[in-house]
């Protein structure tokens, strides 16, 4: 009798152990499934924490050769606070794509690093002074530099000695090429920039940034395309030729002012001021009062025309800076308010690119 109830306390013990046994090997494959992951699946968040990179300390620099060698690296990017967008810049790589042509005007294409090819790039349109190379901009000032901060492509052609005018005449004895200068950027470049690379199209966010005659040049061409470029800046400009008469360049490509006054400022005209009721275009606007080759009345009095005409309609800012002069120092001095003032004007659903504090890689 007592060897049947020894028996029975055995095998009741030996089956205790087998369910325990039994429920907690199910609970770990539970807690810890070891299928692997199935084509389609997702991973948790937590899980791509555990295999994220080691970030990049604040400061650090990556050199060219690092770039090439990882081409799956990208810059760890914050919270993007913009929607995806279907369309994508074509015929151009992130950095520089240089020496690329239209008809025969060169022009130079810089994509920021960080463009992952998903979301719509904003650009800049960055026009040079009077007989200044395209790279001028680039060789004196950090406007690269803010591109890659606030996320803005630049496109930079080659004008030389174009006034940006519509037409010549048969006393025009400075030609920069065949086509006028304002006449090329509209009729050739502008749609060429469109279909080659899905920049500058109409809805997207366009700016035009120009100093000295290029910064004639960003009235002009944003008269001569109304509605396409959502904010400019023009420094050092000039937009009133009828106050220099005696401006040798504006006579040798209008004739005599005495002459052909209505080529100066009559309707139609090469004349920004003189068509400030046309105007719909965001303007930042600075002028060195020191400039001692345009007079910064020449910015002052553009300003005064555009808000007479339209008050604050169209958000105009005039900047008269005192003591400044004809020069980068001055120009680049500009460009912090400039990208300020054309994320301002940026509306709410366009796309807007994280805004780090200095211009490395965090």
């Amino acid at each position: 009798m007592k060897i049947n109830v020894l028996q029975r306390l055995v095998k009741y013990s030996l089956i205790s152990l087998l369910l325990v046994a039994t429920v907690g090997s199910c609970s770990r494959a539970i807690k810890n499934p070891q299928q692997p992951i199935s084509k389609g699946s997702t991973i948790s968040s937590s899980s791509k924490v555990d295999n994220l990179q080691q970030p990049i300390s604040k400061g650090s620099t990556i050199s060219s050769s690092s770039k090439a060698e990882s081409s799956a690296f990208q810059k760890p990017q914050k919270k993007l606070m913009f929607p995806r967008l279907q369309i994508a810049i074509t015929n151009a790589i992130p950095g520089w794509n240089k020496n690329l042509m239209v008809d025969n005007v060169p022009y130079d294409l810089y994509i920021p690093p960080h463009y992952s090819n998903s979301p719509l790039l904003p650009c800049i349109l960055v026009l040079p002074g009077w007989n200044f190379s395209r790279t001028s901009w680039v060789k004196n000032t950090f406007l690269v530099e803010y591109a890659e901060q606030y996320g803005y492509a630049l496109i930079l052609p080659e004008m030389g000695k174009t006034l940006y005018e519509s037409s010549y005449y048969p006393q025009t004895r400075m030609k920069w090429n065949r086509v006028p200068g304002g006449q090329f950027i509209k009729d050739r470049f502008i749609p060429t920039i469109q279909q080659r690379h899905k920049l500058l199209r109409p809805g997207q966010y366009n700016t035009i940034l120009g100093l000295s005659t290029g910064g004639r040049g960003v009235a002009l061409i944003a008269l001569q395309n109304p509605g396409l470029f959502g904010s400019g800046a023009s420094l050092s400009g000039d937009f009133s030729q009828e106050h220099m008469p005696e401006d040798r360049l504006m006579t040798a490509v209008y004739g005599a002012f005495a002459k052909f006054p209505e080529r100066w400022t009559g309707p139609g005209s090469d004349n920004p001021q003189a068509q400030v009721r046309d105007w719909q275009m965001p303007l930042y606007l600075a002028h060195g009062t020191a400039d001692n080759i345009v007079p910064e009345s020449q910015s002052r009095l553009f300003y005064e025309a555009l808000k007479k005409a339209h008050g604050n309609m169209i958000p105009i800012e005039y900047y008269a800076v005192i003591g400044a002069r004809h020069n980068y120092q001055f120009w680049e001095g500009q460009l912090k308010d400039v990208l300020r003032f054309f994320n301002e004007i940026r509306a709410p659903q366009s796309v807007k690119f994280p805004v780090v504090d200095d211009w490395s890689l965090e």
